[in-house]
């Protein structure tokens, strides 16, 4: 026997590889002798289910073969640990990544392949000059370190994305499509991913999610209102979108509720209950509080919902009122009357 420790193997999982071994367990009749695979065959065994079809629904671009290429392309990085930087390193359960996203979706592979509840990713939107690219379109732990330079190893520039150069999206799409190939992986079966972008990229972001997560996993689009500026175009935007995708849509829950939700629905439920029974509002009032007296756990910082009325329990609490004293209810006076100008009817804000 060997005192020497077995070496470690410190390649990232191989994409290509384990793809090929999942198609093998499934249809062993395509393995071939020289170890590649027969698509013929696999034909055979699926029979109609193989659309044989020239003119079909899909997406293409330039460039996406090689996102396949960057995809299936093994890391060799490695993660070093960083006590020095960290609070609490022994002891805390959080973990911070810093490198080129890439690389780290890579090196995840391993351990947490089909193990991760949630991601969310907040991508370039694609402006014109919010990123940076390489002019191959692939991206390595080397292109990362030399991005500071803005040219590579060959002496070659690097320069942002702007909307002259005929290659606009495509370079957008190259750099998303490995990266949410990546993500789905690392999903589990109930996992979801949202992903924010604004309106230049939402529709090349929805068919992207859709090859890549099935279009039969998408769960929605939030639209959240942003800040409206004073831009003199046509059409101000002030709109963004949330893009939520699921591993498998048909395993989620068919709602999602928060604990506040929860709460909530207690508080409700046991306010109808009482109503039911007839008592007065005062008797009410009094048994809400004992209710929620000993239901803190469940209730949380609803518990301050603790008065009622006809129409259920309401909070008498300050903390969602305006905190300047008076709220927004002041006088403007006219510099030139001197007399206080009429106030909108919600006060000034």
């Amino acid at each position: 026997m060997s005192d020497q420790p077995e070496p470690l193997d410190l390649a990232s999982l191989d994409i290509g590889n384990a793809r090929r071994q999942e198609l093998l367990r499934l249809f062993p009749e395509m393995h071939t002798e020289g170890g590649k695979l027969d698509f013929d065959r696999l034909k055979l065994a699926l029979g109609e289910a193989v659309d044989a079809g020239k003119e079909r629904y899909g997406m293409t671009w330039p460039g996406k073969a090689n996102c396949f290429r960057t995809i299936q392309a093994p890391s060799m990085a490695t993660l070093l640990p960083c006590p020095e930087e960290s609070v609490n390193f022994d002891t805390t359960e959080n973990l911070i990544i810093e490198g080129d996203n890439l690389e780290v979706l890579k090196l995840l592979q391993k351990s947490y392949l089909g193990k991760v509840k949630m991601i969310y990713i907040d991508p370039p939107y694609n402006t014109g000059n919010d990123f940076i690219y390489p002019d191959n379109f692939s991206e390595s732990l080397q292109t990362y370190l030399e991005y500071t330079g803005q040219v590579d190893a060959e002496g070659r520039k690097f320069g942002t994305n702007t909307e002259t150069d005929g290659r606009f999206h495509s370079k957008w799409m190259n750099m998303m499509y490995p990266r949410l190939y990546l993500a789905r992986n690392l999903l589990r079966e109930d996992g979801v991913i949202f992903v924010s972008i604004d309106d230049g990229e939402i529709e090349n972001l929805i068919r992207l999610c859709d090859e890549i997560f099935g279009e039969e996993n998408r769960v929605g689009v939030i639209t959240w209102k942003n800040v409206t500026d004073n831009n003199p175009t046509l059409i101000t935007p002030d709109s963004e979108f949330i893009v939520c995708y699921a591993r498998a849509a048909s395993v989620l829950p068919q709602s999602w509720s928060s604990k506040n939700s929860a709460g909530k629905q207690l508080l409700e439920q046991e306010y109808a209950r009482l109503r039911s029974e007839g008592l007065p509002l005062a008797a009410i009032d009094t048994k809400i509080r004992e209710f929620i007296s000993g239901n803190l756990e469940s209730i949380g910082f609803l518990s301050r919902y603790k008065f009622v009325d006809e129409f259920g329990v309401y909070t008498g609490s300050e903390s969602v009122h305006n905190p300047r004293a008076g709220g927004y209810d002041f006088d403007v006076v006219h510099p030139a009357t001197g007399k206080a100008m009429r106030k909108p009817a919600n006060g000034y804000r």
